[in-house]
Order: structure tokens, then C-alpha cells, then sequence
């Protein structure tokens, strides 16, 4: 069931990032599959960043594969195993990656188990490449410059995948519609025709070629190559544009033809790069280890539990032959989704205009194919939640010549990040009432992040039996405790959306971003107790917002509103841990004091360390409270006219985010001084 599948017939691979069938009878491995980790360097090439030059060691294959890289695995912090990390100076790859090579220069001659050799303290100083696990990790970054060194590349230039598949079609997608040609020389090819054909239909022109390139045979085309092609060839040659290695990695040589920022905002909104088990273990056969990591997988009866819990939590019945699609991280999720809906005819997709700012910016993203449209309904402030979707449907259902065959309504619940709540049942009026006027089928979709056990599938069906609803939810939160990222979609009883559910999973197998063998693994050993959890965290952030809003009236006299579920909620099952909440500006606050006013608070709160942490996330069993302004985190991607409206008196919406334990003594004390600095 678990079986490791590759894209070359490299007999150096080692390793394994093996995707899981969801399934639980271990059917679904599309003809694409997970690949092997090959060996990750030869030796440093001769335009490599550390060529022999008085005063700078050799980065040589020998010196890391026996001292180096065994010191950053001996010596790897707790925080680099996570899926979230403090946003508060983010580097990029680049300056991550440049600081690590600065100090494997300068532990050339350090030994391991020796004083002077790499320790937790010189990586943790490193600082963070990027804050969320689906965009890069230390590890994956690492393991990234390894690869780099191995081919005397910018490691910027080098691209790790949890997928067999991504690193081609990652070129294919934004590629423009322009072809692309693939060498594969002696092995099979690594797509089929049929495959070929659904690429086209997302806009991709892919050829795929036995034996070598040729230079200049494809004008104003991109060409690539796998790596034993190109190895083969002694060298980079003048006739690619990107190698494709046999570890699921992407060798960008012509950064004109292939754009590292546009495969970078394919990878983090489609993909994942290598998760950090399958990371960790590469790193440990390069180094000739033992491979200890990602050496477990789940029981088939494990995955049958753990899939029967996702529709329980849901709301509809326990059904195996409509299991949830569940993909390495929630965006892949989501795309699998609207890949499938283009395939299916097109769909309109309305959503709310602050959405989660990376669900936002994967469906611009997918709507370069011409069947997808996206328009938005705004509840900032104090529209109405109900409102705003029933004039959004009103306005799709007034043309509907111009609509495609199935209209998506995506609503986060409660919505994020000012965690208001729709009515249920006014919700599924306007659904019916949209479908009767316009003609056409709606989904219902439900995002349930914020409360995954929210039963929300029972409860439309109790209102509105035939409509067709499906629940996504990201488990990178409070079905995996925070230790991995996963995605998963849930499909109601009727036939619509598990057509729709049977369709996604064929485009998540055939992109190879279902989940791997890693993630499945903490997805069933964490699923258990989600329920509880949810509602010990609940319990804490009811008591939290309490004493912030205590202290801010205590400092400003000002009875400050905070948006939370309410109790009558969380009875049903919404338990979300999260509020928001826009503090009131200082007496006399000039435009600029109230502009930074909330990550100031956000800044006061996260130097108490122990407690708290600049991060975008939610959901951890950590202890630890998440702060973050969404505006400049999560919504990066929004719009700012629509991040505008968020503000209240020129100071801008906050969030925090409550563990299921946490030491609240010290946390109210924290919240109680950071409301008097702000007011002093």
C-alpha cells in the first residue's frame, strides 16, 4: 500500500517521500506517483559558490556527506521539526541559504562531537527561511542547498517537491501556454498520453521526447530534462532549461525561460516542497546514516479510522467509498478541487473578499484557465454575514447565460479572520433559492479549519436534504496538533458532490499531491481527541479575550468588542479557539501610531517567548498562544482596499489563537502589562 513509485529508473535512489492512498483498501496510486531520493551530491562543481580560493575551505561532497550535514542532523533544533515558525524576521530562502553556507565555511575544520562543531544554537541563529511548512522549511532549505552544492547552482534556483509530478507541471502551468518539451531519454516517459491531455486542458502544452535534446531544436519553447539525461551528457548542456532530478527536485538553468518566483507560487499554492521526515531521511543516507526518519507508515485499518473520523467530525455518514481526498497540505487541496471543476465544464466561485489570503490567491491563480470565475462578498465590519452571500448569489443568478455549470459557494465558518458566524438556515435559502432561479448547481463549500469537529454537513442536510456540500478543512491546525500540514475534502450524501469528491481525487493523484507517507502517519496517531481539544482551547480563549477586554477598559475606559464564537456556537460543535479583535487607538494617537498600534501589541505580547508566538497558524498542542495581524500575515494576498476595511479608527484587526493548555496566570499578566505599555 505504501509503496515508494518514481519518475526516473535512477538506481541511486534512496529513500522514500511515498504518498498514502487515503483509501482506506490502498486503491488510487495514479500512474505518476512518489519518487525516490536520490543521493544528493557528487562533487561540488567548478562554478560553485565555494571553489578552491585562498582563505575559503572546499564545500567538497566528502566534507559534508562525513562532518557537516551529520552536525546540522546531530544537532537540528526542536522548532525545525514544525509546520509553523516565528514570522517576525523572515529571511527567504536566499539569505537563509547564504547565511548556512557562511557557517558551513566556518565550521570547515569543526569535527563532530567536538566543541567547536555546529550546535542548535548556530542553526537557530540562522534564522527562519519562510513561516509555514507548505511555503519551506530549515530542513527542506537545507536539503535544498545540498542539491545546489551538488550542481554548483544558486540554491534560489533549486526546488524540492513532495511530488513526482510538480517540478514538470509546475513548469508546464506557468509556462503560459507556450510548449514545453521533457527528454527522458532511455526510461519510459513520465506522463502518459492521457495525462498529456489533462494537462491541455489546464492551459499546459507538454511533449514528451525520447533520447537527449538538441540545442536550438525547440525555439521559444522551454526544455527540460531529467538528470540522468543531463548527467549523461557531462554537464548542463546549452539545450535545457531545467533538469528535473529523480528526487522530485527542479534545477532551474535558465532563469529567463523558467522564473524562480512564478515555480515558487506554484509550489507553495499547489504543491508543498519535501516534507521534513522525508527531508531528514535524504539527509541521513546522503550522510550514510541510518535512516531513522520517515521510517514508519500507518496501518491500512489506521487510515480506515482516521477517514471514518473526518466524516463523523464533518457531520455526514461513514461511507468508504467516498473517503476524503486528503493532499499534503490544504492549498493542494483546494486546487485539486477547481482543477477538477475546470475539467468538469467550469464553475463559478464565490467567496468572501478576506478569505484566508493563500485560498485566495490559488484561485487567481487557477483563473488563467478561462472556465473558472471568481467574485467575493464582503463582510467586513458590520455587514451582514447572510447578507452580503444572498446579494452576491443575486447578482450571479441575474445573468445566468453567463454562468458556468456549477456555481461554488466557499464560506469559511466561522470566517476568518473576524470569526463571524452565518445563520445555518438562512444560509441554505439562499442556496435553494440561488439553484431554482439561476439553473444552475451550487456546491456548497465549507471551510471547518477553525472547527473541524462542527458536524456543519448534518446540519445542511437537515435544512436543505438535496443541496450538494462539501467540507474542506486544513489539518495542519487541530486534527494533526501542528505536526504536519495535510488538506482533506468531505462530500455530503448526494450524488453531485461525490462525483465532484471522485473527480478531485483523480486530480490530486494525477499533480501526486495527495499525502504522504509521513503526514498520513501523524494524521492518524493526532485525529483522536480533536473534539476535546477544540473545546479546551475554546474554554481558554473565552477566559483570555475576558481579561483583554478588562485590562483595555481598565487603560482606556473604552469597552472594546471582541469577535468570537459565541456560546450558542460552541455548543453546536464551533468551538473555535481564535478571536479578533481591534484595539482603541490611544488618546491623541497620531495616523502612524494607530496604523502600527496592533503589532506593537502583537510585538509585546511575543517577547514573552514562553507563551506566546508571532505566528500565523492556530490549533498547536504546544502551549503556546499564536499572535498575528492578518493584514500583514494570512492576507498578504488580499486586496488592500478589502484589508482596508478591516481597520476601526485607523488601527487594524488582531489575532490570537489559543492552545488547549496553556499557564494562564502568565499569559493574563503578559496581555494585562502589554495593555498598559500600549496605554501608558
Amino acid at each position: 500500500m505504501f509503496a515508494c513509485r518514481r519518475v526516473t529508473t535512477s538506481t541511486l535512489a534512496r529513500g522514500c517521500n511515498a504518498s498514502v492512498s487515503a483509501q482506506a483498501g490502498g486503491g488510487g496510486h495514479s500512474a505518476w506517483a512518489s519518487t525516490g531520493r536520490r543521493a544528493l551530491a557528487s562533487a561540488v562543481q567548478a562554478d560553485s559558490l565555494f571553489s578552491e580560493a585562498p582563505g575559503h575551505p572546499v564545500l567538497t561532497d566528502e566534507l559534508l556527506r562525513t562532518q557537516l550535514v551529520p552536525q546540522i542532523l546531530a544537532a537540528m533544533p526542536s522548532d525545525w521539526r514544525g509546520t509553523t515558525f516565528n514570522n517576525s524576521n523572515l529571511l527567504g530562502r536566499k539569505v537563509f541559504s547564504e547565511r548556512l553556507q557562511a557557517l558551513l565555511v566556518s565550521k570547515a575544520e569543526a569535527k563532530l562531537g567536538e566543541p567547536d562543531a555546529i550546535c542548535a544554537d548556530d542553526l537557530a541563529n540562522l534564522g527562519n527561511a519562510e513561516d509555514y511548512m507548505r511555503v519551506a522549511t530549515n530542513v527542506s532549505t537545507v536539503y535544498e542547498n545540498m542539491l545546489a552544492l551538488g550542481r554548483g547552482m544558486a540554491p534560489e534556483h533549486v526546488f524540492s517537491f513532495a511530488s513526482a509530478t510538480m517540478p514538470v507541471v509546475a513548469v508546464v502551468l506557468t509556462a503560459g501556454g507556450a510548449p514545453v518539451h521533457l527528454y527522458h531519454g532511455d526510461a519510459p516517459a513520465p506522463f502518459t498520453a492521457g495525462q498529456i491531455g489533462e494537462l491541455a486542458k489546464l492551459g499546459g502544452d507538454l511533449t514528451c521526447h525520447h533520447g537527449s535534446p538538441v540545442p536550438s531544436a525547440h525555439s521559444g519553447a522551454t526544455v527540460l530534462a531529467l538528470d540522468t539525461v543531463v548527467d549523461a551528457s557531462n554537464g548542463h548542456g546549452n539545450a535545457v532549461d531545467g533538469i528535473v532530478g529523480g528526487d522530485a527536485s527542479l534545477f532551474i538553468t535558465n532563469t529567463e525561460r523558467i522564473v524562480p518566483s512564478s515555480i515558487m507560487t506554484v509550489r507553495k499554492r499547489m504543491a508543498t516542497p519535501i516534507t521534513t521526515p522525508a527531508a531528514e531521511q535524504a539527509l541521513q543516507s546522503f550522510c550514510g546514516l541510518a535512516a531513522t526518519a520517515d521510517a514508519e507508515a500507518p496501518s491500512a485499518g489506521e487510515v480506515a479510522e482516521f477517514n471514518a473520523h473526518l466524516q463523523t467530525m464533518s457531520g455526514t455518514v461513514v461511507n468508504p467509498s467516498a473517503d476524503p481526498v486528503t493532499c499534503s497540505a490544504g492549498l493542494p487541496t483546494i486546487a485539486a478541487l477547481w482543477l477538477a471543476l475546470e475539467g468538469m465544464g467550469g464553475a463559478d466561485i464565490l467567496m468572501c473578499s478576506t478569505a484566508y489570503g493563500g485560498s485566495s490567491e490559488l484561485t487567481d491563480l487557477c483563473l488563467t484557465r478561462e472556465n473558472l470565475r471568481k467574485s467575493t462578498f464582503h463582510i467586513q465590519g458590520g455587514a451582514s454575514f447572510n447578507g452580503s452571500i444572498e446579494a452576491a448569489l443575486g447578482a450571479l443568478a441575474a445573468d445566468p447565460a453567463s454562468l458556468r455549470p456549477t456555481t461554488v459557494l466557499f464560506v469559511e465558518i466561522p470566517s476568518n479572520p473576524d470569526q463571524k458566524m452565518p445563520d445555518l438556515a438562512q444560509l441554505a435559502a439562499s442556496c435553494e433559492a440561488y439553484q431554482e432561479s439561476s439553473g444552475k448547481q451550487l456546491l456548497l463549500l465549507v471551510d471547518t479549519t477553525f472547527a473541524p469537529a462542527s458536524e456543519v454537513l448534518g446540519r445542511i442536510e437537515d435544512l436543505a436534504p438535496e443541496l450538494g456540500a462539501m467540507v474542506f478543512v486544513s489539518m495542519s491546525k487541530s486534527v494533526s496538533r501542528g505536526e504536519t500540514t495535510a488538506g482533506a475534502l468531505v462530500a455530503n450524501h448526494t450524488p453531485g458532490s461525490q462525483a465532484l469528491l471522485h473527480a478531485s481525487r483523480e486530480v490530486a493523484e494525477m499533480l501526486d499531491v495527495t499525502a504522504r507517507q509521513d503526514q498520513m502517519l501523524r494524521l492518524c496517531r493526532n485525529h483522536v481527541g480533536v473534539e476535546e481539544r477544540c473545546e479546551r482551547a475554546y474554554e481558554n480563549m473565552v477566559l483570555m479575550a475576558g481579561v483583554l477586554r478588562g485590562a483595555v477598559k481598565t487603560h482606556t475606559g473604552h469597552d472594546m468588542p471582541v469577535t468570537m464564537v459565541g456560546p450558542e456556537h460552541a455548543a453546536q460543535g464551533f468551538t473555535s479557539s481564535t478571536f479578533s479583535f481591534n484595539l482603541p487607538a490611544p488618546a491623541g494617537a497620531t495616523p502612524e501610531v494607530k496604523a502600527a498600534l496592533a503589532q506593537r501589541f502583537v510585538d509585546l505580547l511575543t517577547e514573552d517567548a514562553e507563551r506566546f508566538k508571532p505566528c500565523v497558524s492556530f490549533g498547536q498542542d504546544n502551549g503556546l498562544v499564536y499572535c498575528t495581524v492578518p493584514a500583514t500575515s494570512t492576507q498578504g494576498a488580499i486586496k488592500e482596499e478589502d484589508k482596508a476595511q478591516q481597520a476601526q479608527g485607523g488601527v487594524q484587526l488582531a489575532r490570537l489563537s489559543f492552545p488547549p493548555a496553556i499557564d494562564a496566570p502568565g499569559v493574563q499578566a503578559r496581555i494585562e502589562s502589554a495593555c498598559a505599555a500600549i496605554y501608558a
